[in-house]
């Protein structure tokens, strides 16, 4: 997905059983907008399967070019809201009832949601703390407990891909994180 730099991000949250729907009329008012998805590999009755999830549930972020186009925006049908911060009165506002700081719609950086866009659509894995390629690890649990190994890799899903010794043999092996301790 690219995000455009042009437009003003926000987050906006959508209605409960309300997604489609909205997400639908986004579209019709030209509002460009982003879902993060994740997909998992499932096995359904012997088979494998690539599902797709959200990544952050009826939560969708929206491009609008101004004020006038992000009213249109709140304005569709199964839209709960714009996520919103306190913040100070726009110079030039209308004063209000009460003086101080009023509920301002959150704007993103384009530059760190095109990174967050990027990261998703690789799925990029974020290292584990202490666990790193190369590092010196004992397996804790599991057919091969006790045997130590060497990180080759880490994986999606919180697995490991270590390098144990097997009757003097070096053999990939595939764990979960919580199953190496570090040496």
């Amino acid at each position: 997905m690219r995000i455009d730099p042009a437009l003003s991000w926000y987050i906006a949250r959508l209605l409960p059983r309300f997604g489609e729907r909205a997400l639908k009329a986004l579209k019709e008012a030209e509002v460009a907008r982003f879902q993060p998805r994740v997909d998992r590999v499932i096995v359904i009755r012997g088979r494998r399967v690539v599902h797709s999830a959200q990544l952050l549930p009826r939560t969708v972020f929206i491009g609008v070019r101004d004020d006038i186009h992000l009213a249109e925006a709140r304005g569709v049908p199964g839209l709960a809201e714009i996520v919103s911060h306190l913040g100070p009165e726009p110079a030039g506002a209308p004063k209000g009832n009460i003086d101080g700081l009023v509920m301002r719609p959150t704007r993103l950086d384009p530059v760190a949601l095109q990174d967050f866009a990027d990261a998703v659509a690789s799925g990029e894995i974020v290292a584990p703390m202490g666990v790193s390629e190369g590092s010196a690890v004992v397996v804790q649990t599991g057919p091969f407990a006790s045997f130590p190994g060497v990180v080759e890799a880490i994986l999606p899903g919180d697995r490991v891909k270590v390098a144990v010794s097997i009757f003097g043999r070096v053999t990939p092996v595939e764990v979960g994180l919580a199953d190496v301790a570090i040496v």
